[in-house]
């Protein structure tokens, strides 16, 4: 099936406008749930009576638990989808997520609640189906739009979520909020339900374990795909390691009285930065081109997590991270951009189902090597391994420069759509 036909086909399912907003709601408020896991774990582990040696000895292995057993299923769910449809797949996520976000808010004891962290890994998948669907239902000229509206909707999610989580923690507990995620899980998932249309119908296809090798080869066999991955996995590596020790960075700096609350301002001012982050980066792209501008972005990773290390009170840790938010979100969009704008219709679809892959491998080794790091050293020294695994990710952009670059057709085709 052609480009054209593809699109004609899909396009008459539902309005890509209303699409853009149910994906856009949808992204919103399960970034603002989700990140409550990650911000409030060690505020969680403080509460069933952790020390301070334990809750730097298990924040990054429960981080890493989060991703251990649902990682292997991401490419299968685009093998699903493709069998059964994205809408099942993609509400899949959204129910898994209410049975663990009510599991942590009964947890009183590490075992229970490492097992709804772990059960949160089966919700895996379901970004990459949106960005499927958009793609194929947008209109060409709109789909870098599209893409970028769901994008942005995130920030305003860690926005929100790291502000109403602190706020809620600091005067209710940590098992408050958890029990108010599942209940806000529990709306979006009903409203996508309702509202979320696809016709699917059912066609004949090869067996699950030749489909699942037929997206894999995809993925291989596509140089600028491969190479993002790879990039991707360093990139998301140095920043999700270091990312469940921000709270417990945080904590060392004001107290564990007052962290909570700290926890929430400092998230939601990286909110504040993403978001105009992605717009200002978004709008340079459409001059300078996505490829560009990524290594540029990149080329400043190394540097901003330099002062996170050496940050000697909360004020500077808070700029530091405000700041290298307002780069890092986008380069993962970038990326995200370029392989949609890269890849054909046929294997868009299993291609994009995988592209949190290298993010979710990621958050498995990240924040397991980072708890090695912090209990041999200190926590700050986490910082300092996310600049150098940043220097890395440059260096291996930087050395497939021409293999990212694609032939003059994929060149046409990101210039045609724009950022």
């Amino acid at each position: 099936m052609s480009e054209h036909d593809f699109r004609s086909h899909t396009s008459g399912l539902q309005s890509w406008k209303l699409l853009v907003c149910l994906f856009a709601l949808a992204n919103f408020l399960e970034v603002a749930v989700v990140a409550h896991f990650v911000l409030f774990t060690p505020a969680f582990l403080h509460a069933i009576g952790f020390s301070k040696r334990e809750v730097d000895a298990w924040t990054g292995p429960i981080s890493s638990a989060a991703f251990l057993i649902g990682v292997w299923f991401v490419p299968l769910w685009g093998v699903f989808a493709d069998r059964y449809g994205r809408k099942p797949l993609i509400l899949r996520s959204n129910y898994i997520e209410v049975v663990a976000m009510a599991l942590a808010a009964i947890a009183d004891g590490v075992g229970l609640y490492v097992f709804a962290r772990s059960l949160s890994g089966l919700a895996l998948g379901n970004t990459g189906l949106m960005y499927a669907s958009l793609t194929e239902t947008t209109p060409r000229n709109r789909v870098a739009l599209a893409l970028g509206l769901v994008n942005a909707s995130a920030p305003l999610g860690a926005l929100a979520g790291g502000l109403v989580g602190g706020w809620v923690v600091t005067d209710f507990g940590v098992h408050t909020l958890f029990a108010v995620d599942a209940v806000v899980c529990l709306v979006t998932a009903v409203i996508l339900t309702a509202l979320y249309r696809e016709t699917f119908t059912p066609r004949p296809t090869p067996p699950v374990p030749a489909m699942l090798a037929t997206a894999i080869r995809a993925v291989i066999h596509s140089p600028v795909t491969a190479t993002i991955f790879v990039v991707s996995f360093i990139v998301s590596a140095a920043f999700y390691g270091a990312f469940p020790y921000l709270p417990v960075r945080i904590a060392e700096l004001v107290g564990e009285r007052a962290a909570p609350a700290m926890i929430g301002y400092t998230q939601g001012l990286a909110g504040v930065t993403t978001l105009i982050g992605s717009a200002l980066w978004g709008a340079i792209a459409d001059r300078t081109g996505h490829r560009r501008l990524l290594t540029a972005l990149m080329a400043t990773m190394p540097v901003l997590w330099l002062p996170l290390y050496f940050a000697p009170d909360i004020r500077t840790l808070t700029i530091g991270w405000a700041l290298l938010n307002a780069i890092s979100p986008s380069i993962g969009s970038l990326m995200f951009t370029i392989i949609s704008l890269s890849v054909p219709a046929e294997t868009r679809g299993s291609i994009l189902s995988m592209i949190y892959l290298p993010m979710n491998l990621a958050f498995i080794v990240g924040p397991f090597c980072a708890s090695l790091i912090a209990r041999s050293t200190n926590v700050r020294a986490v910082f300092l391994a996310s600049a150098v695994l940043s220097l890395i990710a440059l260096l291996v952009v930087m050395a497939n420069h021409r293999r990212m670059g694609g032939g003059r057709a994929e060149a046409g085709r990101e210039t045609g759509a724009g950022c």
